[in-house]
C-alpha cells in the first residue's frame, strides 16, 4: 500500500512540475495583458488630464517606455526514503516514522531535501514626462488642415473633427463693417450661431485638400521649429519631421447633402481658386449677400480645454450630434459628441474606462462609442507631437508582487 501512495505522489509531483515548466515557457498570456495594461494606462492619463482641465487645473503628459516582464518558476522535490528495520532513523525525531515511506526525505534532517515549489514574477517599464521644448511646441500650434483629412480618411465624422477642431468661427458680411465671432462653446451665447455654421459645414461638403499648384515641402511645425533648411531637408537628429504640403479648407460637391441649394460657395475642392487664407470659405446667404467665415481652428492643447470644459458643464454641457455618420447605426450608434459620468457607473452599463481624481470617479460609459473615438484620435495628435527624442529612460518603477 505504502509503495502505491509512493508512486502516485510522485507522479503528482512530476506532473506539477512539467506545469509548472510549461507556464514558465509561454509567454504569449503575459503579452497580452502588457498589451491591455499599457492600453489602459494611456487611456487613464489622457482621460486625467481631461478632468485636469475640468478643474483649470495644470496639465501633465506622460510617455510610457520599454516595458520588461519576466516570470520564473522551480519546483524542488526530495525523493522518497524507506525507512526500515530497527536501526536508527536519520535524527531521533524521525524514529517514529521506521517502517514507513517518508515522501520528501526527512525535511528535519540534515542532509535531506525536500519539497517545494517557488513562482516569481517582476514588470520593469520607463515614464519619462513630456516636458520638452518640442513637444509643446507641437502641443500648442493650431492643427493643421492636412492633419484634419488624415482623420477624415479614417472614418471619424466630419461633425465630430468640426466640433473637435474649430475654436470659433468669425464671419464677416458684405456691406457690413463689423464682424461677428460664433463660439465652439455649449454655454456661450452665441453657441446657436456656431452650431449653424456647423450645419452648413455639413450640408455643404467643407472639407480640406492640398492647395493647388502648392510645391512639396518641409511641414509648418517642421519650419517654424528651425529643423529644417531652405533646401528642404531636414536636420539629422529630426525623426519626425516629413515633407508636407500647404492645405486648404474646401467645398466638396460630391458631398453636399441631398437638394441643398447652390449658395455659390467658394472655393471648391478640385478647383484652382485660391484664397488669401487657407481657413476662409466664401458663400450667399438667401438674400444674395456674400458671406465670408473665417475658420479658426485649436491646438491640441485646446481640444483638452475643451473637453475638459464639457465635463465641468455636465449634462449642460452635452452636444447632440446631427448627421448620420456622427450619430453611426445600430450596434455602433451614439448621438452624444463627449460622456463622461461623474460619480457611479451609469444605470444598465458598464465602465469602458474610469479614473479616480482628488476623490472624484470619473467614468466614460461602454456605450459612449464617440468618447472612445475621441480617445484614440487624441493618442494619435499626442503621438503626432512626441518625437522618439522625448521617450528616454528617466524613471524606473519595478513591480515585484
Amino acid at each position: 500500500m505504502g509503495h502505491r501512495v509512493s508512486k502516485a505522489a510522485v507522479a503528482a509531483a512530476m506532473a506539477l512540475f512539467c506545469a509548472g515548466c510549461a507556464y514558465n515557457d509561454h509567454f504569449d498570456n503575459r503579452v497580452d495583458r502588457f498589451d491591455i495594461a499599457s492600453e489602459q494606462a494611456r487611456d487613464q492619463m489622457i482621460l486625467t488630464n481631461i478632468v485636469r482641465a475640468s478643474k483649470a487645473e495644470p496639465l501633465a503628459f506622460q510617455s510610457l517606455g520599454q516595458i520588461t516582464g519576466s516570470n520564473t518558476s522551480s519546483l524542488q522535490m526530495g525523493l522518497p526514503s524507506l525507512v526500515l528495520g530497527p536501526k536508527a532513523a536519520l535524527s531521533a525525531s524521525t524514529r517514529a516514522l521506521d517502517q514507513q515511506t517518508v515522501f520528501g526525505a526527512n525535511p528535519g534532517a540534515s542532509g535531506a531535501l525536500a519539497n517545494g515549489m517557488t513562482t516569481s514574477g517582476s514588470t520593469s517599464f520607463n515614464v519619462t514626462p513630456s516636458e520638452t521644448q518640442d513637444f509643446y511646441q507641437g502641443l500648442l500650434e493650431p492643427v493643421e488642415p492636412q492633419t484634419l483629412a488624415l482623420f477624415k480618411e479614417q472614418g471619424i465624422a466630419d461633425e465630430i473633427l468640426f466640433y473637435l477642431f474649430t475654436q470659433q468661427v468669425v464671419e464677416e458680411r458684405q456691406g457690413e463693417a463689423r464682424q461677428i465671432q460664433f463660439v465652439n462653446d455649449r454655454l456661450d451665447p452665441t453657441f446657436e450661431g456656431f452650431h449653424h455654421y456647423v450645419e452648413l459645414a455639413m450640408r455643404y461638403g467643407l472639407s480640406a485638400e492640398p492647395t493647388p499648384g502648392a510645391k512639396p515641402g518641409k511641414s509648418a511645425k517642421a519650419d517654424k521649429s528651425g529643423k529644417s533648411g531652405k533646401s528642404g531637408k531636414s536636420s539629422s537628429d529630426d525623426s519626425t519631421s516629413e515633407p508636407g504640403t500647404d492645405w486648404r479648407l474646401c467645398f466638396n460637391r460630391k458631398a453636399w447633402a441631398p437638394d441643398t441649394p447652390y449658395a455659390d460657395n467658394h472655393p471648391l475642392c478640385g478647383s484652382n481658386e485660391k484664397m488669401k487664407d487657407p481657413r476662409t470659405v466664401t458663400f450667399r446667404d438667401p438674400r444674395g449677400k456674400l458671406v465670408t467665415a473665417h475658420v479658426f481652428p485649436r491646438s491640441t492643447f485646446s481640444i483638452f480645454q475643451y473637453l475638459g470644459r464639457l465635463v465641468a458643464a455636465g449634462d449642460e454641457g452635452q452636444i447632440q450630434l446631427i448627421t448620420d455618420q456622427a450619430k453611426g447605426h445600430a450596434p455602433l450608434e451614439d448621438d452624444t459628441l463627449f460622456a463622461v459620468v461623474t460619480g457611479a457607473a451609469p444605470v444598465g452599463g458598464d465602465c469602458f474606462l474610469t479614473v479616480n481624481y482628488r476623490g472624484a470617479n470619473y467614468c466614460v460609459p461602454e456605450s459612449a462609442l464617440n468618447t472612445k473615438r475621441i480617445l484614440g484620435l487624441l493618442v494619435q495628435l499626442l503621438a503626432l507631437n512626441t518625437s522618439i527624442r522625448d521617450v528616454g529612460i528617466t524613471q524606473q518603477v519595478q513591480l515585484l508582487p
